[in-house]
């Protein structure tokens, strides 16, 4: 079994780990041990660091003396000596924030529960065990229940809490983190993805100090600036050795995430909604469902971490028609045309489009009335039939005749000021009383915390949706939250309009997800702003960046894919020179780059030359032969991207097929031979390789690719790019 309860340790088992707890004498649930798997052993000797205390406080004199600040806890709460970031902060209905949480049970569940409003980890096959540990204060009866799934082939433990008011009265929660991990050393270095738009999930690695560490957004979304996605791991971890913990949280919102090391030298780890701003009202008898943390742990360095989270995100967080299919290779026209265009001009890039093998045309923003620049209309979902000069429909029946799937751009959180959405129903959107409030890029947010709201949106969509074949959408979020304050909810429910925010966003995804469930998907936030597991879990890709620029591509991708899988990244050959950075890239290039993510097209093939657009031809060809190895197979970072170059692989699961694709970041002046080296080959196989469509006249042993590698003289200036096809003989 995954799931052990027995003489009050709680063991979690996966194929590679272990997770256990432990009632301690004062009713505490201890956290006793995580990591490599330790079969039918019982951690108990960590467990003996709960009394070593150095400013007791005594619960009870006929046991023994217990600090709380020193206590491996499970779970804690604020107010009872534990000086800690604490999980849990309540507020009484007599004002007191004093809450002592002690083990009351705990039971086995058949199937993993779904948690009510919130995107997780789901379970068809019931691959998973899960458990469920109930925490009392026994003097208000607040009820607190820990929910654990071990998703065992892919070493994952998934971990979520609910809080259930049992007092009587009204209480606030004031913070609710959703999960909580005390280890018994502190020799750590903290990972964190982080940024800016255009230059989204930078890997930034830095050693435990004697403060807290913290990754967070306060922006409403999960941010450009940081990620919902942090690793802790031993200082001599690489891509192939050493110890590392990976935690990525399955909500779009508002995040915490933080490391802290305590007096003694232990350390904290914990993530869940940012408490800034947060107050939610939980009235007696009510429910308040945390959002899922994913855990994960590899004693045998980032790659194996990436590829427990590639499979279960691929396996137990997508869903749908394009859960585990092939994506559609898609154009879109934005970069192309930005704001001018009709169905003639959509049509021609279409035909072109469809001679290179391009199978979905999707319309970006500017098809509905009055918008010709992003300063309106926003909000207004009713087709501008004079400027396509045509129905939409018409446009979507020529697109199929030439045998091409139709998508088309929504934004459907914000609205422009200039637009008939605001005019009527100015409380439908986020603005606090008597304040002209703060306008980005001429737009308000709708205020997702108002059903009203919400349901107005979904209508103007599904008209749309209802009376057009339209097999993909491109839902865009180009704000931040700020003026948050909805005109939905009294004085004293403020404190919640982030989170309801998000909750309503999800709704309306789920709706959207539940009427059209052929339709794809593909999320994007100015780029990257929202790229975590809460929206893949509605939309199983999502643009990587607005930054199209391939050498920049590389660096934003290499953070993406710690966590996140290939096949979730939207990625694109644009035009060169770049539209952000004026850089000139050749197509080779810049489909390479574009092939480690779901592969489209964003510029004007009518204004490229005949060559180039057999070269494109050509690339997209050579995407599809490898399609599967990319949305399939096991991803290997070969190099840092602070190397030179940068140089990554995918992998079958059979290690028959391989592709591997370097590229050049900086001039090679000093003629320094590259030898690379490759990851993830069987050792006794023997394959032949293939450079940039050239076969070498000899075979190689996967141990020789391994662990000698091939010295690669197709590239030397910033740039170049090439791939390398192994293939078992």
């Amino acid at each position: 079994m995954s799931v052990l309860i027995k003489d009050n340790v709680i063991t979690l088992h996966t194929k590679n780990t272990t997770y256990q707890m432990a009632v301690n004498e004062n009713n505490f649930l201890a956290h006793l041990y995580y990591g490599t798997r330790l079969d039918d052993s019982v951690a108990d000797e960590c467990g003996k660091m709960n009394y070593h205390t150095l400013m007791p406080l005594v619960y009870d004199s006929k046991t023994r003396e217990l600090s709380p600040n020193v206590c491996p806890l499970e779970y804690s709460a604020y107010g009872i000596g534990d000086f800690r970031t604490t999980p849990l902060k309540v507020r009484f209905c007599d004002g007191s924030s004093v809450c002592d949480l002690r083990f009351h049970s705990a039971k086995y569940i058949d199937k993993k529960p779904i948690l009510n409003g919130l995107p997780a980890l789901h379970d068809t096959n019931t691959e998973s065990q899960s458990v469920e540990v109930c925490l009392i204060d026994n003097i208000h009866d607040l009820r607190v229940y820990l929910l654990y799934t071990a998703f065992e082939e892919n070493d994952i433990i998934a971990r979520s809490v609910r809080i259930e008011n049992h007092t009587g009265k009204d209480i606030a929660l004031e913070a609710v983190l959703s999960t909580c991990v005390d280890f018994y050393e502190d020799e750590f270095d903290f990972i964190t993805f982080d940024g800016k738009p255009f230059s989204e999930r930078s890997m930034h690695r830095t050693p435990l100090m004697d403060i807290k560490l913290t990754a967070e957004s306060r922006r409403g979304s999960s941010s450009h600036q940081c990620n919902p996605f942090v690793i802790a791991c031993s200082k001599n971890c690489d891509e192939k050795v050493g110890s590392c913990y990976g935690m990525a949280f399955v909500y779009s919102g508002n995040f915490t995430a933080s490391m802290e090391k305590t007096q003694i030298g232990t350390t904290r780890f914990v993530m869940g909604i940012n408490p800034e701003n947060f107050t939610y009202l939980l009235k007696d008898g009510e429910v308040f469902q945390a959002p899922e943390v994913i855990h994960s742990f590899s004693n045998s360095g980032f790659a194996k971490l990436t590829h427990n989270y590639h499979n279960v995100i691929r396996k137990n967080l997508f869903r749908g028609k394009y859960a585990d299919a092939k994506r559609p290779i898609l154009i879109n026209n934005w970069e192309a045309t930005y704001f001018n265009f009709n169905s003639e001009k959509l049509l021609a890039i279409a035909k072109q489009a469809k001679t290179i093998g391009v199978d979905t045309f999707v319309l970006d923003d500017g098809w509905f009335l009055g918008r010709n620049g992003d300063g309106s209309s926003l909000g207004d979902w009713f087709v501008d039939e004079e400027k396509l000069g045509c129905p939409l429909s018409e446009l979507i029946t020529k697109i199929g005749e030439l045998g091409m799937k139709f998508g088309l751009w929504f934004e459907p959180e914000c609205v422009s000021e200039n637009s008939s959405f605001y005019r009527q129903h100015p409380e439908w959107v986020l603005q606090a009383p008597d304040r002209k409030g703060v306008l980005g890029r001429k737009q308000w947010v709708v205020d997702m915390a108002n059903p009203a709201a919400v349901d107005a949106v979904f209508k103007m969509m599904a008209d749309i949706l209802d009376n057009n074949n339209i097999e993909y959408i491109k839902w865009d979020f180009n704000r931040y939250l700020t003026d948050v304050y909805s005109h939905a909810l009294p004085a004293n429910r403020q404190g919640e309009v982030h989170h309801r925010y998000v909750l309503g966003v999800y709704n309306l995804l789920e709706r959207i997800h539940n009427r059209y469930p052929n339709l794809l998907i593909e999320s994007c936030a100015s780029g990257g702003g929202r790229f975590d597991c809460g929206m893949l879990y509605y939309t199983p890709q999502i643009w990587t960046s607005d930054n199209t620029d391939p050498l920049e591509r590389v660096n934003i991708q290499y953070g993406t894919s710690f966590c996140y899988p290939i096949i979730s990244m939207g990625a694109h050959v644009t035009a060169s020179p770049n539209h952000v950075s004026k850089r000139v890239t050749s197509i080779k290039t810049r489909s390479n780059v574009a092939m480690a993510g779901t592969f489209g097209f964003e510029l004007d093939l009518t204004k490229e030359a005949e060559d180039d657009i057999e070269i494109l031809r050509s690339e997209t060809e050579f995407y599809k032969n490898y399609a599967d190895l990319i949305r399939t197979g096991d991803y290997y970072r070969l190099t840092a991207n602070t190397n030179r170059y940068i140089a990554w692989q995918f992998v079958s699961g059979d290690k028959h097929q391989s592709l591997a694709v370097l590229v050049m970041q900086k001039n090679n002046i000093d003629y320094k031979p590259i030898i690379q080296k490759f990851s993830g080959l069987q050792s006794d196989l023997t394959y032949r390789v293939i450079i940039d469509g050239i076969e070498r006249e000899r075979l190689y042993t996967g141990v020789a690719l391994m662990e000698i590698g091939l010295n690669i003289r197709t590239v030397k200036y910033e740039g170049e790019s090439t791939r390398i096809e192994i293939l078992a003989v």
